[in-house]
């Protein structure tokens, strides 16, 4: 299949399932927010392995897999139905440590970016602005004046 047709079906599919998710289609309980990176679709489109992460511990993550990996077959007939393919592909969903180590990484660079030439002359005045926006959210906080 054309590389560029196989990114916009991907990018399709991917749309289809989390807004399945997002309007209530998918009635488990176990299935809640899940965010979808990437998918891999085989060429003779059958099978498809989602990529996906979630804002959860390890136990709820186990839950969530398991319920993606239940409403699987739902999932694919919706996908089929919607993009009218000659065969629905089989979904496997896969939590995505890859993204999670990406995250991680780009926190790290943006922890290690150099100072501006400003903030090397002037490393008080950093200081104060902070302590000043730190008090000036505190005071928002305490704001309990109401209309």
């Amino acid at each position: 299949m054309n590389p560029i047709r196989m990114k916009k079906l991907e990018s399709e599919i991917i749309r289809l399932i989390s807004s399945a998710i997002l309007e209530g289609k998918v009635k488990d309980p176990r299935v809640f927010l899940p965010s979808f990176h990437r998918i891999e679709i085989s060429e003779d489109l059958k099978y498809a392995k989602v990529y996906f992460t979630a804002l959860c511990n390890n136990n709820e993550r186990k839950k969530l897999t398991q319920g993606l990996v239940s409403c699987a077959g739902f999932l694919s007939s919706l996908v089929g139905k919607n993009l009218h393919l000659h065969t629905n592909p089989k979904f496997s969903f896969v939590w995505d440590n890859n993204y999670i180590k990406s995250l991680e990484v780009n926190r790290l660079i943006d922890e290690s970016a150099p100072k501006t030439l400003f903030e090397e002359l002037h490393p008080e005045e950093r200081e104060e602005e902070n302590a000043d926006t730190d008090s000036e959210i505190a005071d928002t906080e305490n704001d309990t004046d109401f209309e």
